[in-house]
């Protein structure tokens, strides 16, 4: 991933962390206390300056009620390749997205496709 790319992408996460945190009316000192983490360092996942780590978007998942697909909300340019020769998607996960898969080489089958 470019720098451009990821710049965009920790701007996003970050803007809908804070979108999130002050839908449930929560300052970014009460959050903090939640994730153990200080209100400067949670201001640098908002702002996009800090990556978050796997780890603290699983925790501000079950602090801000929503699922990681949450956070990327907005990121409609975003690719995902695979490297290895098995994909697994879940309904659940894709249901009200847009998703755009490349597939090369693939030898599979595939049952229970609906396209709308």
């Amino acid at each position: 991933m470019q720098i451009e790319e990821l710049n965009k992408v920790k701007r996003c996460v970050g803007q809908r962390l804070k979108q999130q945190r002050e839908t449930l009316n929560l300052s970014q000192i009460e959050l903090a206390n939640i994730l153990k983490i200080s209100p400067q360092q949670l201001s640098k996942y908002e702002r996009g300056t800090d990556k978050i780590p796997a780890h603290r978007l699983y925790q501000l998942c079950k602090a801000l009620s929503v699922t990681p697909n949450f956070f990327f909300d907005g990121l409609e340019d975003v690719k995902i390749s695979f490297r290895d020769q098995s994909i697994w998607l879940s309904y659940e996960t894709l249901k009200g997205q847009k998703v755009q898969i490349e597939l090369c080489d693939l030898r599979a089958t595939v049952s229970n496709v609906k396209i709308l």
